[in-house]
């Protein structure tokens, strides 16, 4: 099988209990920075975490929020995304910043606006193109597919996070599986009183992306406003 994430970091605090709590706590913003095929890492020095992904050129990404990240993710209100030299750190940049009062705050913490900024990065990166896509099953057996843009790695994934936290807290589904993040690219199942959910990140190749731009197209993918509510 093709690996289509980036390994894991290198290092002894993967059995760490914060690590592990930090790490799959901001799964949401981690498995996107590693489909794009960087390494990304929780750094817990003192009382301050903060993400760090190698870009691999010599510089990295650090995200954090209005100052570090808290331990839950729910309390993040913004984010806040620097590219620095690992040399010499004091050589940074903005690349993002949606936290109160910033250029982006109209965006909060939304994941798709920061992915799309970060994708526009000139750096070493995967360059598949990936499409979200959704099919709703009825317990009568009428079906509904929805797809997304194609885009970039990091985009897609991120875009797939805010769906599905989207169909599990507003829309009242209930995931009853998920893929493993070592075994391909998202996918998962989701169900509400018989109703059922597939929501899945696909490869697309250069023969089908002319196909999917003929195909139905969602806004409600494209723009996550609102997911499709069966019933």
């Amino acid at each position: 099988m093709t690996t289509t994430i980036a390994a894991l970091p290198d290092h002894n605090h993967l059995n760490d209990p914060l690590w592990l709590k930090l790490f799959h706590g901001y799964r949401h913003v981690i498995a996107p920075l590693r489909h794009n095929g960087w390494v990304t890492d929780i750094d817990t020095c003192g009382d301050e975490y903060h993400l760090r992904a190698n870009l691999g050129d010599g510089t990295e990404l650090i995200i954090a929020s209005v100052y570090s990240l808290p331990t839950d993710p729910a309390e993040v209100t913004g984010w806040m995304v620097l590219r620095q030299d690992i040399e010499t750190p004091s050589r940074h940049s903005v690349v993002y910043d949606s936290t109160p009062d910033r250029a982006q705050a109209h965006h909060g913490n939304s994941l798709v606006q920061m992915f799309t900024r970060i994708d526009e990065l000139d750096v070493p990166k995967a360059t598949t193109r990936l499409m979200l896509s959704g099919t709703y099953s009825a317990p009568y057996g009428a079906n509904h597919n929805q797809c997304g843009p194609v885009e970039a790695p990091g985009t897609a994934v991120a875009r797939y996070f805010e769906w599905t936290r989207q169909l599990a807290a507003s829309d009242g589904y209930r995931q009853v599986w998920e893929r493993g993040e070592e075994d391909g690219y998202p996918l998962s199942l989701f169900e509400r009183v018989g109703r059922v959910v597939v929501a899945r990140v696909t490869r697309v190749d250069d023969v089908d992306h002319r196909a999917v731009a003929r195909a139905h197209h969602s806004d409600d993918l494209d723009h996550l406003l609102v997911a499709r509510r069966d019933g």
